[in-house]
């Protein structure tokens, strides 16, 4: 019925709405259950924490350990606080064992560096205009490739080498990374149609350069590509994995449109979201390359994967969503305040609200009225709403520290450290 009405539109030119750009990822990850695939299955990941050694990326002046109670449900693990939670108040940067030199990008430069036009070539298709705007996103000067550098180097951890480069395993991994940049960038081009943005990576969108309508295929044909990709891999649970990560970007869309007034004022809504939204590609990512590496998902090689990515992917969203109140549009490559412009609470108006009740109203009307975009700014600047969202995501990012103790001490798990430090003190 949906692909009639998708036809209908079509040819009377009727533009597609939000819906139905959610509806053809629905379509689209339905094709890819269709496949061999007989559902997803709900896996209980978050483990409780194991005994060992804990690298401290944070340590708190009070020396008291973080009350985290976990909470399953069935695509993630999201962990929920009791009050009393007391997060690191205080950031010390681990310098030990050479850390802090560690560039994590340079250690898979070489893998990179021929990335884009690998992918470039993957996407080229007869019709011009698909194809260009398709390449768009992948030229060499579009970014440092942060979610192919997690796989590239979760890779190499997770072997305990940096010199598997040649290895069968380490191939299908790297096709792993270009599945997840290919996936990353067909969300993108789709959120900017239903953002309505006008610029993305310092660039034009593509439905600016081009019209919404080829946004929407170029979206969904980076989507296709990405697919066939992923099945010659020939590991169906990989397939499964990576199947409930676009499932999760689905959800985090309607979740973010569908919101009723008081669960915009809720953490935990807010934190779900992030997760289905951004951390949930990252995670999923790191869970299959160790699959593809040839551990199950109970092991505890499987189990730190999913852990650093699950708290990595959250850690970026906290951070990116105060670079939204702190960083200007031209670093951000992006227009600043784009969240309240588009009536989202995040968590540094989330913190400001729980100490200026003022600020619900404005929240539970998506900032509509006239000044109070402006006025959110200066009640976030004016609480202790930044202050406490840091430390949020500092918890979260020594969560991904603390699940690299698993992994083989090499240089690529120091590296996965270092950029974890990088994401938190990254300003744009």
């Amino acid at each position: 019925i949906f692909c009639y009405d998708l036809l209908l539109k079509k040819q009377t030119h009727e533009p597609l709405g939000s819906s139905d750009i959610i509806m053809r990822r629905v379509l689209h990850l339905f094709v890819l259950t269709a496949t061999g695939i007989h559902g997803l299955q709900p896996v209980n990941l978050y483990p409780s924490c194991r005994n060992g050694q804990r690298h401290v990326l944070f340590s708190a002046v009070e020396d008291k350990p973080l009350d985290l109670v976990p909470a399953f449900d069935a695509y993630a693990t999201l962990p929920t606080f009791k009050k009393g939670f007391k997060p690191p108040s205080k950031a010390q940067w681990l310098q030990s064992n050479g850390v802090g030199s560690v560039d994590p990008f340079d250690l898979v430069a070489v893998e990179l560096t021929p990335f884009s036009d690998s992918i470039k070539e993957l996407v080229e298709n007869q019709h011009p205009v698909l194809s260009k705007a398709s390449k768009h996103f992948f030229e060499k000067a579009h970014g440092k490739r942060f979610r192919p550098t997690i796989v590239m180097l979760m890779a190499k951890a997770i072997s305990g080498t940096m010199d598997n480069q040649h290895t069968p395993e380490y191939l299908k991994q790297a096709k792993l990374g270009q599945i997840t940049e290919m996936i990353h960038t067909a969300s993108l081009i789709h959120d900017d149609v239903l953002d309505e943005a006008d610029t993305r990576r310092g660039g034009q969108a593509v439905h600016k350069m081009y019209n919404n309508k080829v946004a929407v295929l170029v979206g969904d044909y980076l989507l296709a590509r990405a697919s066939v990709l992923l099945a010659k891999l020939e590991n169906v649970r990989v397939v499964q994995v990576m199947a409930s990560a676009l499932d999760s970007l689905v959800q985090g869309e309607i979740m973010q449109i569908k919101s009723t007034p008081e669960e915009t004022l809720q953490m935990n809504y807010y934190l779900r979201k992030s997760y289905y939204k951004t951390a949930s590609l990252i995670c999923d990512s790191c869970k299959s390359c160790a699959l593809l590496g040839g551990h199950a998902l109970d092991s505890d090689i499987g189990i730190a994967a999913e852990k650093f990515g699950y708290h990595l992917g959250l850690t970026y969203q906290i951070i990116d969503d105060i670079l939204d109140f702190t960083v200007s549009s031209e670093d951000l490559g992006k227009p600043a305040m784009a969240d309240v412009s588009l009536g989202l609470a995040t968590a540094p108006v989330l913190y400001a609200a729980e100490e200026c009740r003022d600020l619900r109203p404005l929240i539970k009307r998506r900032f509509k009225e006239e000044g109070d975009c402006e006025q959110a700014l200066h009640l976030v600047h004016s609480t202790n709403g930044l202050e406490r969202a840091e430390q949020l995501a500092l918890f979260h990012a020594q969560s991904a520290v603390d699940a690299l103790n698993s992994l083989p001490q090499s240089e690529a798990t120091a590296a996965l450290l270092r950029l974890t430090q990088l994401v938190v003190t990254r300003k744009s």
